[in-house]
């Protein structure tokens, strides 16, 4: 879908955030703030927004919202889960930008007055727990009251050197399209919750922690960026299509994906035994929140991974058409979806 975004036109049709869904809407709010300016390495658009502090050394800036009933659900988690996997979810950010190393966070949050006072000492310790677990410290933020829902929203600040920055502009005809784990667990893991609550055996406990207990893919970010071995690199926080999207956008390029080489746990196979395929596959390319990494990387790169102790799974190539075409067995895949969207029905 195509949108004139003139102020003009878009006030002759009074478009709705329903019409033109959450990466639209990006898309218009980036080409009105996004500036050319000497000292920003990354603008507005990526994981993370990365600025020049000195010769060697950048910025690095994320932020994440986190809207009670849209990203998290009192009935299935507790306020001290919720503190730790809010700041794993901005942490992740900084994992995609290269390993930047986190410095600091600033939190703001809205609550209804009705929230007990121990609920919010639960939250603020899960989330100092995340510091503690990944060397930083929250410096400050603010509160206010809410009508209804809980409102989370952090800023991270983390380091890197700048010659180790990768965004998701860089990927090139012919490059290896990887990542550096499983998809579908957590999306699975919601839906177990939203079912039944509980766990009822091995695959649904481990399903339900992936979901609950996010982990940012350092250990490859850093690997990656040390030794510039990826020519792109984003997280699945939208799920593993909207991913690819991104990187093929912001790459001007398209891509193969051959379905049966997403790597998929023995776990969510063995729980998803009996439903569709269709519906299998939805888990697995647009389930979101996995914070695996993506990222694309030359052919001869492959052997370099392993050598540094990472093993990586092979999803696919970068090609010339401006299209992403899914394949399943060697049998063209119509798939459509692109992951998770605010505003989206």
């Amino acid at each position: 879908m195509k949108i004139n975004f003139s102020p003009g036109y878009l006030r002759r049709q009074n478009l709705r955030l329903g019409d033109i869904g959450e990466f639209l809407l990006v898309e218009k709010i980036l080409k009105k703030i996004r500036k050319e300016q000497p000292e920003v390495i990354v603008g507005p658009g990526d994981d993370a927004f990365v600025v020049k502090m000195s010769t060697d050394k950048a910025l690095v800036v994320t932020k994440d919202l986190l809207v009670e009933n849209i990203h998290f659900d009192l009935r299935y988690i507790n306020f001290f889960s919720l503190g730790y996997k809010s700041m794993m979810v901005n942490l992740s950010d900084l994992a995609a930008m290269g390993g930047a190393r986190p410095s600091f966070a600033v939190v703001g949050l809205a609550m209804p007055v009705d929230i007990l006072v121990k609920s919010v000492d639960n939250l603020y310790s899960g989330m100092l727990k995340a510091g503690k677990d990944y060397a930083f410290y929250i410096a400050g933020g603010d509160t206010v009251a809410s009508k209804k829902d809980i409102v989370i929203s952090i800023t991270l600040f983390g380091e890197i050197d700048s010659d180790r920055v990768i965004t998701r502009k860089g990927a090139e005809p012919g490059d290896l399209i990887l990542t550096s784990g499983y998809f579908g667990d957590s999306a699975a893991g919601l839906r177990i919750l939203q079912k039944q609550k509980n766990a009822r055996n091995k695959s649904e406990t481990y399903l339900i922690k992936k979901h609950l207990s996010p982990r940012p893919r350092f250990d490859y970010a850093d690997i990656l960026s040390k030794h510039r071995l990826a020519t792109s690199l984003i997280d699945s926080s939208d799920g593993l299509a909207a991913s690819l999207k991104f990187i093929a956008q912001n790459s001007q390029v398209g891509m193969n994906i051959f379905m049966e080489k997403i790597p998929v746990s023995r776990a969510l196979r063995n729980w998803a035994r009996g439903r569709s395929a269709d519906y299998f596959w939805s888990l697995v390319l647009a389930g979101g929140e996995e914070y695996e990494l993506v990222f694309t990387t030359k052919p001869e790169n492959l052997s370099r991974l392993k050598r540094f102790g990472l093993r990586p799974y092979v999803i696919g190539e970068v090609s010339r058409q401006k299209t992403i075409r899914y394949f399943l067995n060697g049998r063209k895949y119509k798939y459509s979806g692109c992951g998770f969207e605010h505003f989206r029905g």
